[in-house]
């Protein structure tokens, strides 16, 4: 696909400034500086839309070029294009996307560019445990929905649903379409415990998740 190909390069090129900057370098080896005169101010343009990268504090941060070649901050290009970075200190080590032992959350990587009543509580109690990473909709009594665009760069989803507490008793259903087509559904009773779900996700480029009431949330929900 063509925008997979992008995606590839750009990570590439981001690779590379990890390299320059120092933050990936051979296991055991020492951090090092380096002075060098580079070149400020370089666009870079993602199908057509102009990039404005950002810290992770949301703060602005440069592009420029040394000795011929475009570098842009690894974490701000990996982030755009729905991948989450992870710096390993111990062992010097950049990770973009899936980490060992780190947990990829749908709320941080790829959150929704549109939708209806979407919340997102720091934590909801369900059965008496708390939960995290949470997603609920909330519309006076009703459901919502929020659409998110995969760009077909994840196999999975996964999460842990069910009813809150202290929320109305009735019924409740989770939708989840793939491409416009419906591919999970599950029907939720108040009186059960949460449940752990997996949904395949076939690398689809766009997923809407739909619940029909405010009873139900979806907590901890991973993407990869």
């Amino acid at each position: 696909m063509k925008r997979m190909h992008r995606v590839r390069d750009f990570l590439a090129g981001a690779l590379t400034l990890a390299l320059v900057m120092g933050l990936a370098v051979p296991a055991g080896a020492a951090l090092t500086g380096k002075t060098i005169q580079v070149l400020t101010g370089a666009e870079i343009y993602i199908d057509g839309v102009k990039m404005e990268p950002t810290d992770a504090n949301g703060n602005p941060v440069e592009t420029f070029a040394y000795n011929g070649t475009t570098y842009v901050p690894l974490r701000a290009v990996s982030e755009y294009l729905g991948k989450a970075v992870n710096w390993d200190g111990a062992n010097q080590r950049v990770y973009i996307g899936e980490a060992p032992g780190v947990k990829q959350y749908l709320n941080t990587v790829c959150p929704p560019y549109q939708s209806d009543s979407y919340k997102t509580p720091t934590t909801v109690e369900m059965a008496g445990q708390k939960y995290a990473n949470v997603i609920k909709f909330d519309n006076w009594g009703y459901g919502g929905w929020a659409l998110y665009n995969l760009n077909g760069q994840y196999d999975t989803l996964r999460f842990t649903v069910g009813h809150v507490d202290g929320a109305g008793m009735g019924e409740d259903t989770l939708n989840i379409y793939l491409d416009n087509e419906l591919s999970f559904s599950l029907d939720l009773d108040p009186n059960g415990l949460p449940q752990e779900v997996e949904v395949p996700l076939h690398n689809a480029l766009q997923m809407k998740i739909e619940m029909t009431s405010d009873r139900f949330a979806m907590a901890e929900v991973e993407i990869y």
